[in-house]
């Protein structure tokens, strides 16, 4: 007969396990050496999480008015629109739109009594024009502020930028034409916040243009690139 026992020897995090075995016959001891390494397990945790777009532009205006129009001069409404933009978390930045209500499927200032309409810009729907004092034409012109907001600017579309030389040139009666759907008013290609816009509105008539009442409804809005 033998005799079996075992060690349980631990070097740093394996266990090795020592059976010696004995034997009668003289002379004979044998030792087995059996390596039971401890199995190593892992585990994961998967963290997700979101950002949310924010866009948003308001105007600090809901009305502006002309008065009474005269075919001896250009008109200037009593006060310009100051519209802001923010665009929060959007990398490729955002437009602003501006579209108008107008009459009879046309942009511009509308008569609904006469069914009359001071067309925008001009008589020929042009992108824009220079009013002059005798000729029928309204429209805007629109600039952005030095102060305030932060992130990227503000980019002023060629219809409505004033003074620029391809846009509505230095003429202080350059203005341009709306439509009836959306149109780029400014853009941006980056994340911005209160950014503003000032809209300047202009309006002209001539001396058969139908006496009466003129309104228009402007809706601004803005939307991620």
């Amino acid at each position: 007969m033998g005799k079996l026992s075992s060690i349980t020897v631990v070097i740093g995090a394996v266990s090795v396990v020592v059976i010696a075995a004995w034997f009668w016959s003289p002379g004979i001891q044998r030792v087995f050496i059996v390596d039971y390494a401890n199995a190593a397990t892992t585990s994961s945790v998967t963290v997700t999480a979101s950002v949310a777009q924010s866009i948003s532009c308001s105007t600090n205006v809901a009305t502006s008015t002309f008065g009474t129009l005269s075919d001896a001069s250009v008109s200037t409404s009593a006060s310009d629109a100051s519209s802001t933009m923010s665009c929060g978390n959007i990398a490729t930045g955002c437009t602003f739109y501006v579209k108008d209500l107008g009459g009879g499927g046309n942009p511009g200032l509308w008569n609904s009594t006469s069914s009359a309409l001071i067309e925008s810009p001009n008589g020929a729907f042009s992108a824009t024009t220079t009013l002059v004092a005798g000729t029928e034409g309204y429209g805007v012109r629109a600039t952005t502020t030095g102060s305030g907001g932060s992130g990227a600017s503000l980019s002023i579309a060629l219809r409505y930028n004033i003074g620029l030389a391809n846009g509505l040139g230095s003429s202080a009666n350059a203005v341009g034409g709306f439509l009836i759907t959306d149109t780029t008013l400014a853009s941006t290609t980056a994340t911005t916040s209160n950014r503003e816009v000032l809209v300047t509105h202009k309006a002209a008539i001539s001396s058969v243009t139908p006496a009466g009442t003129y309104n228009d409804t402007i809706t601004y809005s803005c939307l991620a690139n």
